[in-house]
């Protein structure tokens, strides 16, 4: 079942599935620029690997935290927005830091490189938690996540061509603003789910949270 017909049938999941097409869209910037933009604001490119694992060390230290705080809290998706919108930032500072002196560009970089684990790594959790909270009934969990999984896949499929000719034209860090959008566009959109208040926890795969299109 597409995600559209699945929408279709069920409208109060429209923003869960819009977020998860922007916050795919987002990610999907990461894994082939982040490096090449590295390496152009300086970096040796023996370092780039060491710089990309720095991240993912700050991720693993800090997703137990978001998840021990996410059952603490009283609603998921203010955490989870709260985390969306430190990554637009830190998007953000990556794109401007082409813009810098040279002596600063990579520096600044590689602190807002860093820092965006902590914001994603904090309301990961949450995210993986609401959207199985959110599976229509357990007769459908296959359904769900397979319409989910297909937006995901759309966005896969939209975000490096889209990457690839605005970094052509306009050059690579203005990629990292347009990524940074799209996390502004994944907050409104999850911000408009509705959580519910009587739920049994499912345990399936998340298929938004793959690792493989996450920067950190």
């Amino acid at each position: 079942m597409s995600p559209f017909t699945y929408v279709k049938n069920h409208p109060h999941l429209s923003g869960l599935f819009l977020w998860q097409f922007f916050f795919t869209f987002a990610l999907a910037l990461f894994p082939t620029y982040l490096p090449l933009y590295a390496v152009e604001l300086g970096a040796p490119r023996e370092l780039v690997g060491p710089l990309v694992a720095v991240s993912w060390l700050v991720f693993a230290f800090v997703q137990p935290f978001g998840g021990r705080l996410s059952d603490r809290l009283p609603r998921r998706v203010g955490l989870i927005t709260l985390g969306q919108a430190g990554m637009a930032v830190m998007a953000a500072v990556l794109g401007a830091s082409g813009w810098l002196p040279h002596e600063y560009a990579l520096g600044a970089l590689v602190g807002a490189w860093v820092l965006l684990a902590v914001p994603d790594g904090l309301h990961r959790s949450s995210a993986s938690a609401l959207v199985v909270e959110q599976v229509p009934s357990p007769t459908e969990r296959g359904r769900f996540m397979g319409a989910l999984g297909s937006s995901a896949a759309l966005a896969g499929v939209l975000a490096p061509i889209t990457y690839g000719l605005v970094a052509q034209r306009a050059g690579i860090g203005f990629t990292f603003l347009l990524s940074s959008a799209a996390f502004v566009l994944a907050l409104g959109c999850v911000s408009r789910v509705r959580e519910s208040s009587d739920v049994s926890p499912v345990a399936v795969p998340v298929t938004a949270l793959n690792p493989n299109t996450e920067p950190g």
